[in-house]
């Protein structure tokens, strides 16, 4: 038994929680029952003011059937703590009060025992119990209702809550992973790494992560992997540091953003390849090799050869040219560093007959039937079985093959391997078709000898219809962005239109054109980056959303940058946003430092965002839309393109149709 000998003791007694407390307390004498002390919620519960509970019974507070269960129950000087359920308070003025009353152990106060009582008001307790129940069953329903997986994560690195998305992600039952460790889901070494020292638990390695997103390969049940973003928080309570772990799966933004490198590759190998068609080469296989070195140099493409068909015995396919990428090559080989381009080739006993052994592979295939061949996975596709061995030693997982012509003769393939599956899709199989039928064409003129001059201007025509078809190449980027954002339909289209005419009456020539025709197509490129929720966003936009807008012209810079276009086509782009002042974005140019084009654009831009219908807003009639460029004309925006702008719609010599 605990003695408070003082009233600085007292007072101690009080300040937990006894003035303020929501509960009623009593101070009540171990050895007689009387009380000795009330607080302000037990004057409050009972209808007694402190003076009058002061000295009053303890089995007098309650009704008279209880009484007798109450004095029976009443502790002694040595009795423990307890709990005593369905009693009751008899208020002053008659009515009763269900309670709970819990009981402290006695402790020594002025010489003699006392016990502390606490009474519970048993329907404002239902109540509050009730209310914690129904907050308790929303933060449920919202945690199974979010889209990610969410899986908390404890002191000892142990899962102790998950919800419905994470049992589908990883494909486990959440009594299956409920007190497993976050390492049967989080890939082999990431936790362990953060923990190597051993003095932070998992759960405290983790909090430190906290911030952006960490990108890892999650693990699921059957040993598969899948890409994963995963944010971190923590919450400290009395059990410790918990980690929520927000995890997102990320396949198919993976994918995505594989598709846009596949094309990117596949455009740039296919404008460097045809400037390396414009050049002048003695013999074809001198031609060949520029071609397989400009394709395979200017990408992450593993290995380019051109094999042409011969007919004598076996039909067997000669390399008349190969270029390996020995860089890419010796970091996707399989434990070992890949040998030269001819070694793998000699291995795959070349030919393009039926009854040959090799004449099954892609590129026999394809001489033999004239007809382009893809392998998007070589480690899933049967046509490559028997070479799948030496494939994984050089670390090639997808390949294509274009057969080429010569006079309507085939004459041999172009074939491309690269490290990644599904690396050859519709934009990349197209552009190989065509560069196959220049590569055709090439050839012809080196056969036919054809006179310098004459072959110099079929090759400026070439490049010219290339620089074209180059130009081409990016309409299904733009298609799908459009389709993923239906308010800005035409909208890149009509801006070409606007910023070709002001061009045009600058006296532009048609190349100068053609130039800004492509990046007026192009300019919100980089938009594709942007979730579909905000592009489509029918509210004005928060300032988040207004920054992730922002980075469009810089995200587009960095898809358009490495394809060499004829015209700076990234840098129009990245400018298009910019003021005269420098009050625009990204890089905040001002004046002189702003590409004309950019100012051009940046003009067509305005006026056809302004006159179009958006989520948020109708058009804005055509007049304001010109009153306030005009306002803008020589602080924001180029005077001149302002200028020519408003008189071709004035004047009716440019119709704009949203």
């Amino acid at each position: 038994m605990t003695e408070i000998q003082n009233a600085a003791e007292l007072q101690s007694l009080y300040a937990l929680n006894w003035v303020y407390g929501q509960d009623g307390k009593l101070a009540i004498d171990a050895s007689t029952g009387v009380v000795v002390d009330a607080n302000p919620a037990a004057e409050a519960l009972m209808g007694y003011s402190r003076a009058e509970l002061m000295g009053m019974q303890i089995t007098m507070l309650h009704p008279e059937g209880e009484r007798e269960q109450v004095k029976a129950e009443f502790p002694n000087s040595d009795q423990r703590r307890s709990v005593r359920h369905n009693l009751h308070i008899q208020h002053k003025d008659g009515h009763c009060v269900p309670v709970m009353i819990s009981s402290s152990q006695s402790v020594v106060l002025y010489g003699r025992p006392v016990s502390i009582y606490v009474y519970f008001d048993t329907i404002v307790h239902e109540k509050e119990m009730k209310q914690l129940a129904k907050m308790e069953a929303r933060y449920r329903g919202l945690l199974e209702a979010a889209p990610d997986g969410v899986v908390v994560v404890n002191q000892e690195g142990e899962i102790v809550i998950l919800n419905a998305r994470a049992e589908v992600l990883f494909g486990y039952r959440r009594d299956e992973l409920i007190g497993q460790k976050v390492t049967n889901i989080i890939p082999v070494g990431f936790a362990e790494r953060l923990i190597a020292d051993g003095t932070r638990s998992t759960a405290e390695a983790l909090a430190q992560q906290i911030g952006t997103g960490i990108e890892l390969n999650g693990r699921r049940k059957d040993g598969s992997g899948f890409p994963i973003e995963i944010m971190l928080s923590p919450l400290e309570n009395e059990e410790g540091i918990l980690v929520t772990a927000s995890i997102r799966d990320i396949t198919a933004q993976k994918e995505r953003e594989h598709r846009l490198t596949a094309q990117n590759w596949a455009l740039g190998a296919y404008a460097v390849a045809a400037l390396a068609l414009g050049g002048t080469h003695s013999s074809e296989d001198l031609l060949f090799q520029a071609i397989c070195k400009a394709i395979t140099q200017e990408s992450n493409y593993l290995l380019t050869w051109v094999g042409i068909a011969e007919d004598g015995p076996g039909k067997r396919i000669r390399v008349a040219a190969a270029v390996a990428n020995e860089a890419v090559m010796n970091s996707a080989a399989a434990n070992t560093k890949a040998r030269s381009a001819t070694e793998f080739l000699d291995g795959l006993h070349l030919s393009w007959s039926e009854d040959e052994p090799g004449g099954e592979s892609i590129t026999g295939t394809c001489i033999r039937t004239n007809e382009m061949q893809v392998v998007q996975d070589e480690e899933k596709s049967p046509i490559h079985a028997p070479w799948l061995r030496l494939l994984k030693q050089y670390g090639i997982r997808s390949s294509v093959a274009v057969p080429f012509s010569v006079a309507g003769r085939v004459r041999g393939a172009l074939v491309v391997y690269a490290a990644s599956p599904n690396t050859f899709e519709a934009m990349a199989i197209d552009v190989f078709k065509h560069l196959a039928e220049q590569i055709g064409y090439g050839v012809h003129a080196i056969e036919q000898g054809v006179a310098l001059q004459a072959r110099q201007i079929e090759l400026d025509n070439t490049q010219k219809k290339l620089t074209k078809a180059l130009s081409a190449m990016v309409a299904p980027i733009v298609l799908a962005m459009e389709m993923r954002d239906p308010y800005t339909a035409g909208h890149q289209a009509r801006v070409a239109e606007i910023a070709v005419a002001i061009g045009k009456e600058m006296g532009w020539s048609e190349e100068q054109l053609q130039g800004l025709r492509v990046a007026a197509q192009v300019h919100d490129i980089g938009k594709i980056s942007i979730p579909t929720e905000i592009l489509t966003k029918p509210t004005q936009l928060h300032k988040g959303e207004l920054a992730l807008i922002h980075e469009h012209p810089e995200t587009g810079y960095t898809i358009l940058k490495d394809i060499p276009f004829a015209w700076p086509i990234a840098e129009i782009v990245r400018q298009h946003h910019e003021k005269l002042d420098g009050s625009g974005y990204p890089r905040g140019l001002k004046a002189d430092e702003i590409l004309l084009d950019a100012k051009i654009l940046a003009v067509a831009d305005i006026v056809d965002a302004m006159a179009s219908n958006r989520p948020y807003r109708a058009g804005i009639p055509m007049d304001d839309v010109l009153k306030e460029i005009e306002k803008q004309a020589g602080t924001l925006l180029d005077a001149e393109s302002v200028r020519i702008c408003a008189g071709l719609i004035r004047e009716k010599r440019l119709a704009i149709h949203a």
